[in-house]
C-alpha cells in the first residue's frame, strides 16, 4: 500500500513564491493565491499539490494564520 508524501504547507508557500507567485489570507479565512506572473510549466506541479486536497488547503490557511499572529509555523 503506497503512502502519500507528507505535505509541508510552509515549503509549499515558499515554492509558490519561488516561481513568482504570492498569497494572502483575507477576512473570513479566504485564501488568495496570486499567480499572474507564474509560468504554467512551473505553476502546474505546485498547484497540483493542493487541488482537490481540502486538508492541504486548510494546512496552508493555518500556517498563514499563525504567521499573521506572529507565531512560528510548524
Amino acid at each position: 500500500m503506497a503512502t502519500q508524501p507528507t505535505f509541508d504547507p510552509a515549503a509549499w508557500l515558499h515554492a509558490l513564491v519561488a516561481i513568482g507567485g504570492g498569497y494572502a489570507l483575507a477576512s473570513g479565512r479566504k485564501l488568495w493565491l496570486v499567480v499572474q506572473d507564474c509560468a504554467a510549466d512551473q505553476l502546474t506541479p505546485v498547484m497540483a499539490q493542493i487541488v482537490g486536497q481540502p486538508d492541504r488547503v486548510e494546512a496552508v490557511r493555518w500556517t498563514l494564520e499563525r504567521r499573521q499572529n506572529g507565531e512560528t509555523a510548524l
